[in-house]
């Protein structure tokens, strides 16, 4: 009896080899289906999904409108009320509308109180914020002439705080200061050459973007 039992047991252990052979043909089998498979995709399904992607990714593709025409009456109206005053411009771009303060005549030289007349300007643009929602972004921009005395140390801290100057008369005439966003960028953002006296004029701003209402 122990003869015949071992005789069958070592015949178990010679035939384990077929299960790990047999796992081994099914991977091989599922491995050539999905080969198959794939050389046989329908060229005319993959092209109708791909259309549709497209379709659903659409405002990737194409660049977002800065002032759609639900803004355009907006945009026409801060131009007229700023057009008499020298030293503002306004334009879209895919940011929404942003209205350009020039330094040179809303600031004094290494300061960030805010000239009288430029003042009364945004007094009257602050009115006009108020009928229309969204976010508003406030950006600070300096030239590359470094600072030297002052009360501000560094580029950085004059555009960051003639930003934030805008901002406080803003907020004098009663906007939600949940809608703004302020930033300081020194010298990096130039519109212009920093080689020139022009170039270094046009680098010195502060523009205002009124972000579409839908950018949070």
């Amino acid at each position: 009896m122990k003869r015949r039992k071992r005789r069958q047991e070592d015949h178990e252990q010679l035939d384990r080899w077929l299960i790990s052979y047999a796992d081994f043909l099914t991977l091989m089998f599922t491995f050539f289906a999905a080969l198959y498979a794939l050389s046989t995709v329908d060229k005319e399904k993959i092209g109708q999904f791909s259309t549709s992607l497209r379709q659903a990714f659409n405002v990737i593709e194409r660049p977002i409108s800065g002032v759609g025409e639900s803004k355009k009456p907006l945009m026409a109206e801060i131009s007229k009320t700023v057009a008499s005053i020298e030293g503002i411009n306004v334009k879209s771009d895919p940011r929404g509308i942003v209205v350009t303060l020039s330094n040179d005549t809303a600031f004094m030289s290494g300061s960030a109180d805010i000239k009288d007349k430029m003042a009364s300007a945004l007094t009257n643009l602050a009115e006009i914020l108020k009928k229309n929602p969204g976010r508003i972004v406030i950006e600070g921009h300096t030239d590359n002439v470094p600072i030297s005395g002052g009360k501000y140390a560094s580029n950085w801290e004059l555009s960051t705080a003639r930003a934030a100057s805008v901002l406080n008369l803003f907020l004098q005439h009663e906007l939600d200061p949940n809608r703004f966003i302020i930033a300081g960028y020194g010298e990096y953002k130039p519109l212009a050459s920093s080689a020139t006296d022009e170039g270094r004029a046009k680098n010195r701003r502060v523009e205002i973007v009124l972000a579409p209402v839908s950018i949070r």
